[in-house]
């Protein structure tokens, strides 16, 4: 009876001692990490502004590669939001839903998961550090109130770790995305990138390369586009569209492209909603130097943007599309194109007026 007595002392002075070191804990408590980036702070910033890209840095996908993520709301701004699901215990379910946006500067988000505590939120800011303020400091927050649950005071002892660590692993993941994104500014462009649906269409296409030189260039396409127009004359066909150049290479020096028209039957009319039928062209290369060749696109998706001004800044349009649809999490595929509206003349000068698209890959291709 005596050592029963004993014991209940004993747990009751254990319990005393807990809820005296408990009442003096923080009741509340804040963690801290940065990361630095050379992206520009506008492009950094919008890809922090929703969830499109949050799996691929977030805590719950690095503490379990199977968690779920359901995204709903708004794309970007306050609303948005992330459900995340685990079967993992030390992950659990959870949801990060952005609350405020304080536009290049602060963007702060609620958290609920299974952890102890409540009025949980983390906190992203943003500042331009270094001599010519080119770097980006990254900077996460996170804050959680425990009131007068002592068991959250106590394992807030322990929150530096519980939460720092996957904090700071996960801004490292966010780090890393970001330096897969070219050094591009594409939130400057006068017009949004956006996705698209392309039509199928029979084209003319006559590939060539020159020196990155404008006249080079210009004459190259000039030649180009005089046997298109042989071809066309020879079929009895049409433009149904403006000239387009096709990217296949654009390197240091050497630029490889296609100039390209879309074709139809003089006097005939694309039906609508419909794809164009199969062209009968005959391409008379007896001599060997007809670069011209007839192929016919199927309907796919673009990533499309416009740009006026001179040729020679399309190259800057491109990187700018790349690094938007990195943001967005778009899988690019190959050659990009622009349409050149005023011809090829006016399109090595600043009166130049352009429509860019870079094709999507379809759906399950690697």
């Amino acid at each position: 009876m005596i050592r029963y007595v004993e014991f209940l002392i004993a747990v009751a002075i254990v319990a005393v001692i807990f809820v005296l070191v408990g009442a003096i804990l923080p009741s509340h408590r804040y963690v801290t990490q940065s990361v630095d980036t050379s992206r520009p702070l506008p492009v950094v910033f919008d890809l922090m502004s929703g969830f499109g890209r949050f799996k691929d840095w977030s805590p719950a996908h690095l503490g379990d590669p199977r968690a779920t993520f359901n995204l709903s709301g708004p794309d970007l701004g306050v609303g948005a939001q992330v459900d995340y699901a685990s079967t993992k215990g030390l992950v659990g379910n959870g949801t990060w839903r952005i609350t405020d946006i304080d536009p290049g500067k602060k963007i702060s988000i609620m958290v609920d998961n299974n952890d102890y505590g409540s009025n949980k939120r983390v906190v992203f800011t943003f500042e331009r550090i270094g001599l010519q303020k080119q770097v980006v400091r990254i900077t996460q927050e996170y804050y959680v109130d425990y009131g007068w649950n002592l068991f959250g005071r106590y394992a807030g002892l322990y929150v530096s770790r519980s939460v720092g660590d996957p904090m700071k692993a996960s801004l490292n993941s966010l780090n890393n995305l970001i330096n897969t994104i070219p050094k591009f500014d594409y939130t400057n462009l006068a017009v949004t990138p956006k996705v698209v649906k392309t039509p199928a269409e029979n084209l003319l296409v006559a590939p060539t390369k020159a020196k990155r030189d404008n006249a080079e260039l210009q004459s190259a396409m000039t030649t180009q586009e005089k046997w298109l127009q042989q071809v066309m004359d020879k079929n009895g066909l049409e433009a149904a569209g403006p000239l387009r150049v096709i990217t296949d290479d654009f390197g240091a020096d050497v630029y490889a492209f296609e100039l390209a028209v879309p074709v139809r039957k003089k006097g005939s009319k694309d039906a609508a909603d419909a794809p164009p039928p199969q062209l009968d062209v005959k391409i008379d290369n007896a001599t060997g130097t007809n670069p011209v060749k007839y192929e016919q696109t199927t309907a796919g998706t673009a990533v499309t943007t416009t740009y006026s001004g001179h040729m020679a800044q399309l190259s800057v349009i491109r990187e700018q599309i790349k690094a938007w649809a990195v943001v967005h999490s778009v899988a690019l595929g190959d050659h990009p194109y622009e349409i050149y509206n005023k011809g090829i003349a006016t399109s090595f000068s600043p009166d130049g007026d352009f429509i860019s698209y870079w094709p999507i890959k379809p759906a399950g291709s690697k």
